[in-house]
């Protein structure tokens, strides 16, 4: 069973929501970095801060990817 998704429009047609999600992915990050940051729990360095930080977005992206990708496929239907 291949179906065609047409990727590109799909994108040009949720960019302002692509764009919420990437910006809210990066806050929340940076936020959760000046929580730690600041309770002592991480130093202010970038080789403390980076593996949290690249963990925090990693999971935060992954969780909208995957609802645009249901979105995507639901467009389909």
């Amino acid at each position: 069973m291949k179906t065609q998704i047409d990727v590109d429009t799909f994108v040009k047609n949720n960019q302002d929501q692509i764009y919420n999600l990437v910006n809210t992915a990066l806050n929340k990050a940076g936020e959760v970095i000046q929580k730690k940051v600041s309770a002592g729990e991480l130093g202010p360095s970038l080789q403390e801060v980076m593996p949290l930080l690249l963990y925090e977005l990693l999971v935060t992206h992954t969780v909208s990817t995957l609802r645009l990708v249901s979105e995507l496929l639901e467009t389909r239907e």
